[in-house]
């Protein structure tokens, strides 16, 4: 009964009844992923949804640079429009940071896409719930009604991102 009631507090899950939880909760796997730790890196084979039951994990890109590039960095970090830093790694745009409960790499699953197209690292020791992509397709088939319902959540949040970012991106072009 403890994983349904942890189940229930996953935003992607939201508006499930408990069938349709009791059915997911057959399904996930849970990760534990240390501090410091990758959960994925750009272009390495797409696992699946990831849940956030613990932790803080951040999701970032690898960025080619050139001088004129660096410049525009210096800009538009001194403008707080988003964050790009110079890590061991080389430089890199962080697209999120996020909690408990908040999910992360749905769009290379709903996108049928093969490989990640970002990285994902544990900022802080980390429990993850993962649905695997082929168990993802297979909720949609067994159960329309249940995958309906996480579309609808991915929606309302992809809206919400999508807003934020052209909020920063006029921000940045025209520096409100």
């Amino acid at each position: 009964m403890q994983v349904l009631d942890e189940l229930k507090r996953q935003m992607l899950l939201e508006g499930l009844d408990d069938s349709e939880l009791q059915s997911i909760a057959q399904v996930v796997e849970l990760m534990k992923v240390s501090k410091g730790d990758p959960i994925f890196r750009e272009n390495e084979p797409t696992r699946g949804v990831y849940m956030i039951k613990s932790g803080e994990i951040e999701v970032t890109k690898k960025l080619p640079i050139d001088l004129k590039t660096k410049m525009l960095i210096t800009v538009r970090n001194t403008q707080n429009c988003c964050e790009i830093r110079k890590t061991p790694y080389g430089w890199r745009q962080v697209f999120a940071t996020l909690l408990d409960g908040q999910f992360f790499g749905e769009l290379s699953v709903i996108e049928g896409k093969k490989k990640h197209g970002a990285d994902a690292d544990a900022l802080d020791d980390t429990e993850l719930y993962l649905i695997r992509s082929e168990k993802f397709a297979e909720i949609e088939v067994s159960s329309p009604a249940t995958m309906l319902k996480i579309l609808r959540v991915i929606a309302r949040v992809s809206s919400k991102n999508m807003r934020y970012l052209d909020k920063q991106l006029l921000r940045l072009l025209i520096g409100i």
